[in-house]
């Protein structure tokens, strides 16, 4: 019996390698959260516990995620849920994590760059758009089209809203300059990377 155990064990780990793009650790970290929920081996556990697996494998600590996880819970029929469903669940949620990890380095970038060009840390304030116009020109020794780069914008001054606006619009390429200016804030050093010096530093880095 017990052998007939472990065969069923090494198949249904091999069809979650299969199905799955997870690691040795995960396949093992949710084989063993199984075996807890689901000690006699059936192959099913109760979605009403799926949710505590999920919450030791690290993947409800915030609201966003939870919200997540009820979501996708009830496009799963029935009570129960296989092991497969559970991995499926499991990549679901890592994948928004990562999404939400993702998006929160990014904006941390734009209010690195606020602050650094004269804004608040708590994005208020605002950079002059002068100052923006003598960094491109100054410190990356860019050339470009400024009236393009800043678009319809005609004020002065740019609150945190319109300054990240003004970066999304402006393409890849001075999305790098908010990277560039979030370094300089987190070093507390004043600006003096120039882009050329600054895209060396991206290509080696990669």
């Amino acid at each position: 019996m017990k052998r007939k155990t472990l065969l069923l064990e090494a198949d249904i780990i091999q069809q979650i390698k299969s199905a799955f793009n997870l690691n040795q650790l995960e396949i093992t970290e949710l084989m063993t959260q199984a075996k807890r929920y689901d000690p006699k081996g059936t192959g099913y556990i109760s979605k009403n516990e799926v949710d505590d697996i999920m919450r030791d494998l690290k993947l409800l600590s915030n609201e966003k995620l939870i919200a997540k996880f009820k979501e996708e819970i009830k496009n799963y029929d029935g009570k129960q849920l296989e092991i497969k469903q559970i991995c499926d669940l499991y990549c679901k949620l890592k994948n928004y994590q990562q999404q939400l990890e993702d998006e929160e380095t990014i904006t941390q970038e734009y209010i690195d760059a606020f602050v650094a060009l004269g804004g608040q840390p708590d994005r208020s304030g605002y950079v002059q758009k002068q100052t923006i116009i003598d960094i491109i020109q100054k410190e990356f020794e860019l050339k470009i089209d400024l009236e393009s780069f800043l678009g319809d914008f005609q004020g002065n001054q740019l609150e945190f809203e319109d300054f990240c606006q003004l970066f999304e619009n402006a393409g890849e390429d001075a999305k790098s300059f908010i990277t560039s200016f979030s370094q300089a804030k987190r070093n507390n050093t004043d600006f003096t990377v120039r882009f050329k010096d600054f895209e060396k530093w991206e290509k080696t880095a990669m």
